[in-house]
């Protein structure tokens, strides 16, 4: 098996490109457009509609094995793929982790603690959920959400009905509110044979919403962390996964470790194994979709901080539209671009690593030259 397929060409897929290529395989990658980060290091270009099933069943037939840089693919369209070669993750896991409900429901089926929950499907339905999880509460629609859209915070019962409208009348998920919960994620490979392999656990800060910084290992007790990759690896095993899976995990003010979010995907958290790690993960996900051994796991401390369009607004610093990693000088750190053409709020263009002898080292020195390079463009 020489050729990896990858649908979606965003900088994820950008990243498995370039750590598969230096595995010796020939990447390919399903874009929508040609400058789509994947497709500027890819080896091969589909260029099309994700809903074009003639143009996928020409990309399968091109590859071994076809993995993603999403979760939130057309769901028809990786079960057409998948046809006509093998998909890895299966789309069976995709199905279930792009659906709150499901994803939901999966979790307490194997008996793993989330934040309480109760589904909305219709208006007569707000009354019942509130009841059953009380306010404060996130509402959250069941699909698409990422990055803190399609979410609303829900102080009062008297407010669930504005709130709902807010995101369209669709259904949704009511969760219990968390009060400043520590965010946490494991990623854990898993090859076609069973091997497993996870990294070490990874301490997460959000602004507005999108993770701001990345610490690893984390600063949590011993015993919370041993429990937050136990329940990464059950949780793989349950999905039969092969790739890279991703959870995201809460640890409550009362000791609970609570499951958030799956990803079977390479994650925003894990972009400090690029440097830190023997093995990133985005090598370990070609690893175990193409029945390679799964590497080492082990890495030095790190710290990685997002590098999002805000910071080039209203400048003439054009420096994202670069591609890789950039040293320009010791001060401004390991910074890697993912060579998108314009800078937007919010958008993720690229990110920072910093590596020392102790997380906390790591982080205070990821902070200060996130701090020199946002000053340098004001």
């Amino acid at each position: 098996m020489r050729t990896i397929g990858i649908l979606g060409a965003g900088q994820l897929a950008q990243m498995t490109c370039l750590a598969g290529r230096e595995l010796g395989f020939v990447m390919h990658v399903f874009a929508n457009h040609a400058l789509e980060p994947a497709a500027l290091v890819a080896d091969r270009v589909c260029v099309g509609s994700l809903r074009d099933l003639g143009r996928l069943k020409e990309f399968a037939q091109t590859v071994s094995v076809v993995t993603y840089d999403t979760e939130l693919l057309p769901i028809e369209s990786v079960r057409w793929v998948s046809q006509y070669t093998r998909a890895a993750p299966d789309p069976q896991v995709l199905f279930t982790a792009q659906n709150r409900e499901r994803e939901r429901l999966f979790l307490i089926e194997q008996g793993i603690e989330t934040p309480r929950v109760a589904f909305i499907h219709s208006e007569r339905q707000l009354a019942e959920a509130v009841s059953r999880v009380g306010v404060p509460a996130v509402l959250k629609t069941l699909e698409q959400g990422y990055d803190g859209k399609g979410q609303a915070l829900v102080r009062r019962g008297a407010d669930m009905a504005d709130a709902w409208r807010a995101l369209g009348s669709v259904p949704c998920v009511l969760e219990e509110w968390l009060e400043s919960p520590l965010e946490m994620s494991v990623i854990v490979a898993r090859g076609e044979n069973g091997d497993m392999r996870s990294y070490p656990v990874i301490d997460n800060e959000h602004r507005r919403h999108i993770l701001h910084r990345s610490v690893s290992p984390s600063a949590l007790p011993d015993d919370v962390q041993r429990q937050a990759v136990a329940i990464a690896e059950r949780i793989a095993v349950a999905l039969s996964l092969t790739g890279l899976l991703t959870v995201e995990m809460f640890y409550a003010s009362d000791g609970r470790v609570l499951v958030n979010e799956l990803a079977p995907r390479p994650h925003n958290s894990g972009h400090h194994t690029q440097l830190s790690a023997a093995t990133s993960q985005f090598e370990q996900l070609v690893r175990a979709v193409s029945g390679l051994p799964l590497g080492d796991t082990k890495h030095r401390p790190a710290a990685m901080i997002n590098l999002l369009g805000d910071v080039f607004a209203d400048t003439d610093d054009h420096s994202y539209r670069r591609q890789g990693f950039v040293y320009p000088d010791r001060s401004a750190g390991n910074v890697y671009f993912y060579g998108k053409s314009e800078a937007r709020p919010g958008r993720k263009m690229g990110h920072l690593i910093a590596l020392a002898d102790t997380a906390a080292e790591a982080a205070k020195e990821a902070d200060e030259w996130y701090g020199k390079f946002v000053n340098a463009r004001r």
